[in-house]
């Protein structure tokens, strides 16, 4: 794809305001020894005849925008980052949520104002914009040695990859789902477990629904928007068919196979019997389910691994003190039960991934800011935090939590994803996954049965090139 037909495609859909799912930017070229100071940016300070600094050095200024980290986590990685390089300034916008991000990314990179550090997301969303992004191989090698590789967990290196043996992508932390949140406190209230069975996740259902009247019933899902749909269907599909999608986005094996039909089946099914939450079709995520979720409305949220911030006693004690709950709210997490008789598991990906803008002057700043959060000390301060979990090798979370039930929650998550993760969250290429967002609604919606939304997401497959 050549970068002016991505550019106009780009600009064309910030037009229609699409709500695009991946972000990225364009740049060829190996990483270069050359001293920035050759662009005026980091020239050293003139001296007087006393040989005394009459100028200050300038530093040099490198933009960043994201949907995370959080406004909240920012500000001390920034921090950080600034103190290890005192001569480089991070000028930080947070966006908003995901989709506003990837309209403004968008926007800017089809007029060439797109910012120097690119946070990103693999898969679809990486390959949409891979034209836009700097090759970082040549970068890792030079900083790390021919063995670089070896810094990261095999499973965030193979989905980085998934943009070019190059790695337009670096890693920077992995999150899995679907797992369900839930309100601790009000499970204990009325006696509850956390389920282990469909049966059992029906019957703490109709509990809450007879003994919480004012409350929303149902597990909250934010269905309006496509990502959260894909995340539970993930890991419906490799239940009932474990593989039988990779090989489908790779045309090795038709859509309208039995176990991914099935597939559709049982994810329709979840809303016709009341398992997700009635109106969850037009909410999203954020703000409606988990405003609702916050404030007591409702008990459970289907979500993913990065609610585990939530959990912490940081977190806890905060929202806490901004009178968002009370001092014995408690919450925890499970992972979503077995739906058809198959293997629970989850589905995990590198939730965002590092990118250097193409056409950023300052790439060997932008380069000291990846490698800060892919393999450095930016990235033991954020996964820390639990919004991620870590993709570098080596890297022990000690986050305090906020009591015993958010401990054990993230030591089931944990022990969970280190056995039972059945493959990737993403697709790699856009029209699959965007086609399946589609296909998903329309199940979800009653306006197409589980075959016809596996002909349509066959015939997107006979279009793509791989």
């Amino acid at each position: 794809m050549k970068k002016t037909k991505v550019t106009a495609t780009l600009l064309s859909m910030t037009m229609v305001g699409a709500m695009l799912a991946g972000c990225g930017s364009n740049n060829e070229g190996a990483a270069s020894n050359t001293n920035e100071s050759a662009n005026g940016t980091n020239n050293a300070a003139s001296t007087n005849n006393a040989g005394t600094s009459s100028e200050p050095t300038e530093k040099t200024k490198i933009s960043f925008w994201k949907w995370i980290p959080t406004e909240g986590q920012m500000p001390e990685l920034e921090a950080a980052f600034e103190k290890e390089n005192p001569d480089i300034d991070l000028e930080v916008t947070h966006v908003g949520e995901s989709g506003a991000y990837f309209q403004k990314l968008s926007a800017g990179l089809a007029g060439g104002e797109g910012p120097d550090v690119i946070a990103m997301q693999v898969g679809a969303n990486a390959n949409q914009y891979k034209e836009f992004l700097e090759p970082l191989a040549p970068f890792a090698e030079q900083e790390w040695g021919s063995d670089w590789k070896s810094n990261f967990l095999d499973v965030a290196l193979e989905q980085a990859a998934y943009s070019g043996d190059d790695f337009r992508v670096l890693p920077g932390g992995m999150t899995a789902t679907p797992v369900i949140m839930y309100n601790a406190t009000m499970f204990q209230k009325h006696g509850l477990q956390v389920p282990k069975t469909l049966d059992e996740l029906n019957n703490v259902i109709k509990v809450l629904k007879e003994k919480e009247p004012g409350n929303i019933a149902g597990v909250g899902i934010g269905a309006k928007d496509g990502w959260t749909d894909r995340d539970v269907f993930m890991g419906i599909v490799n239940e009932i068919a474990p593989g039988k999608v990779y090989e489908a986005q790779e045309g090795k094996l038709a859509w309208t196979d039995p176990g991914i039909v099935e597939a559709f089946k049982v994810w329709g099914d979840l809303f016709k019997n009341g398992v997700f939450s009635e109106g969850s079709m037009g909410q999203s995520p954020y703000p409606n389910v988990n405003d609702n979720f916050t404030k007591g409305k409702l008990g459970m949220f289907s979500i993913g691994t990065w609610h585990l911030s939530g959990l912490t006693k940081v977190a806890h004690d905060q929202m806490v003190k901004d009178k968002v709950i009370t001092e014995d709210t408690h919450w925890g997490m499970f992972p979503f039960p077995p739906l058809s008789g198959g293997e629970q598991n989850m589905v995990a990906t590198v939730d965002i991934a590092w990118g250097m803008n193409a056409e950023s002057k300052h790439k060997e700043a932008v380069w000291k800011f990846i490698k800060f959060m892919a393999a450095g000390e930016g990235q033991k301060l954020w996964t820390n935090t639990l919004q991620v979990l870590p993709s570098q090798k080596g890297v022990e979370v000690t986050a305090e939590m906020a009591g015993d039930t958010e401990k054990e929650s993230l030591k089931t998550v944990s022990e969970f994803m280190s056995s039972h993760i059945s493959g990737a969250r993403e697709l790699k290429y856009p029209e699959l996954q965007n086609g399946l967002f589609d296909a998903l609604q329309a199940v979800a919606l009653g306006g197409k049965t589980p075959e016809k939304a596996a002909e349509d997401l066959e015939a997107i497959s006979k279009t793509v090139q791989r």
